[in-house]
C-alpha cells in the first residue's frame, strides 16, 4: 500500500500533488499560546508551532489551503476546527463580536455537512463562561462515494494525545470519515499531518496515504507510528521553507 510522507509546507506542495479521493485534516488553530499566561497550558505547548499569525492573515491562509485542497480532491475535504473566543488581551486582532468562527473563512466553499465533535469532556478554563466540550468538522464538497452507517451529525468521541504531539486526532474520528466517504484502495491526504493518525488509520483500512508536515520531528514521529517498526517504502521530501 502506497504511503508518502512529505516534509514541507503544505501550501507549496498541494498544487503539485496528483488527485486524491479524500482529504482529512486539522490545521493549527492560531491559538496564540506563546502569549498565554503560563501554567500547564503554556507548558504543554512548548515546542509547538508559533501559531501566532494576525487573524486576518491566518484566515486568508486557510482559505487558500482549502481552495487548493478542493482542486486536488475528487471527493470531500473533512476539515476540523473550533470556535475561538477573542476576549483575552493576547488576541491582538479582535473582531467586534470577539469570536473567531470557522465559517468566517469558509463562506466561499460548499459545505456538504457540519459535524459537531462532542469531545466527551471540557477544554480550557471556564473564565466565567460555559466550558467548551465540542469542535466542528466540516465536510466540504460532496463525497465521491458514501456508505451510510447510521451516524448522525453529532459524534461523541473521546480525544486522545499521542506521545510527542500535544493535539492529535482520535482514530475513531478518522475512521468514520474514511469508512463513510472512500473506497478501499483510495488515496487519503492530510496536509497538516502532525503525528500521522490519518495515515495510521488509512493504512489499517487499506487506503493509500499522502501526508504533509512542515516539522521534521513530526514527520519522524508519523513514520514510526504508521509503520510500527516495519521497514517502510517511504518518501520524505525535505525542501527548504520559512518557519
Amino acid at each position: 500500500m502506497s504511503i508518502e510522507i512529505i516534509n514541507d509546507d503544505c501550501a507549496r506542495v498541494i498544487p503539485m500533488l496528483p488527485k486524491v479521493h479524500l482529504t482529512i485534516t486539522s490545521p493549527p488553530y492560531n491559538l496564540n499560546k506563546t502569549a498565554s499566561g503560563g501554567g500547564s497550558s503554556k507548558r504543554s505547548y512548548e515546542g509547538w508551532y508559533p501559531d501566532d499569525l494576525p487573524e486576518s492573515e491566518y484566515q486568508e491562509q486557510q482559505k487558500s489551503v482549502i481552495s487548493s485542497l478542493r482542486e486536488r480532491t475528487e471527493g470531500s475535504v473533512f476539515y476540523n476546527h473550533r470556535i475561538r473566543y477573542a476576549w483575552h488581551s493576547r488576541n491582538k486582532y479582535r473582531t467586534a463580536n470577539k469570536i473567531y468562527h470557522p465559517l468566517q473563512w469558509m463562506s466561499d466553499f460548499p459545505i456538504w455537512c457540519e459535524i459537531i465533535w462532542h469531545r466527551g469532556g471540557t477544554t480550557g478554563h471556564a473564565n466565567g463562561r460555559f466550558r467548551l466540550a465540542d469542535e466542528r468538522i466540516y465536510q466540504i464538497g460532496k463525497p465521491h462515494v458514501f456508505t451510510d452507517y447510521g451516524w448522525t451529525t453529532v459524534w461523541s468521541i473521546t480525544p486522545t494525545r499521542n506521545e510527542g504531539h500535544v493535539c492529535s486526532f482520535p482514530e475513531d474520528l478518522v475512521e468514520r470519515c474514511i469508512l463513510s466517504s472512500s473506497n478501499e484502495g483510495d488515496t487519503i491526504l492530510d496536509p497538516y499531518m502532525g503525528s500521522g493518525t490519518v495515515g495510521v488509520v488509512a493504512k489499517r483500512l487499506g487506503r493509500k496515504f499522502i501526508g504533509i508536515e512542515r516539522e521534521k520531528s513530526y514527520c519522524e514521529l508519523a513514520q514510526r507510528r504508521i509503520f510500527s517498526n516495519q521497514t517502510p517504502c517511504l518518501t520524505v521530501a525535505e525542501q527548504p521553507h520559512d518557519h
